[in-house]
């Protein structure tokens, strides 16, 4: 019983060895896209911040604008 144990033991810890190697070599370097996704959300994110300091001024000055009207 104990050699059937240690057979089995054996082949599974190649086979095991074997799926874990294989799978390493199928990774995929995905550092580049990753890279990418960053650069394109901190460029949407100053067009963002851009906008909304650009609208605030535009609300800013017709308010100020108005008020002088009014004078």
């Amino acid at each position: 019983m104990k050699t059937l144990l240690k057979n089995k033991a054996a082949k599974l810890a190649l086979v095991a060895t074997g799926v874990m190697g294989s799978a390493s070599a199928f990774a995929a370097d995905h550092s580049a896209a990753i890279t990418t996704a960053v650069d394109e959300g901190s460029a949407n994110y100053t067009l963002i911040i851009t906008g909304v300091i650009t609208v605030a001024a535009a609300g800013f000055c017709v308010g100020m604008i108005v008020s002088w009207l009014r004078k």
